[in-house]
């Protein structure tokens, strides 16, 4: 059954409320693309192709050391655009640091394109900063900045 834009981003932010991969995943077409442009410099991986490697990316990114499940969206405001198979979406989401146990809000902006019953394409623009500091990686990010633009 063919399902909106707007309807795949509550299933993905129950997705990402639920911390699950697989349910993440499953919403995605075979050959999705899953980008983040912002995080490059903090991540293995600024892109996934297709739904197992999304998966897979997304396995490995909340069984990191800096886990950070996602405990409630904030502010969603979803914008439909002149393409039907676009919507941009903006929210901010509460998430728990576990090694301190306190919890952050980050805000994000996400560009989803679906077609039918999955998703398609997904740019995903972190606000880095509060990110960071949320996960107390501040001085990595920083460093690892310094070191790109060393290069």
């Amino acid at each position: 059954m063919p399902q909106t834009p707007r309807q795949l981003l509550e299933r993905f932010q129950q997705a990402m409320l639920d911390f699950s991969p697989d349910a993440l995943a499953d919403l995605f077409a075979e050959d999705a693309v899953y980008e983040f442009p912002f995080l490059a410099p903090q991540r293995e991986a600024s892109r996934y192709e297709g739904r197992e490697q999304i998966r897979a990316g997304f396995t490995r990114a909340w069984a990191s050391p800096y886990p950070s499940p996602v405990v409630g969206f904030r502010d969603v405001r979803v914008h439909d655009t002149s393409d039907p198979e676009l919507i941009i979406a903006e929210h901010e989401f509460d998430a728990v640091n576990h090694a301190t146990g306190e919890t952050f809000a980050s805000r994000f902006v996400l560009f989803l394109r679906a077609r039918g019953a999955q998703i398609v394409h997904v740019r995903d623009y972190a606000d880095v900063l509060r990110l960071s500091a949320g996960f107390g990686r501040l001085p990595q990010l920083f460093g690892q900045l310094q070191s790109t633009d060393q290069k």
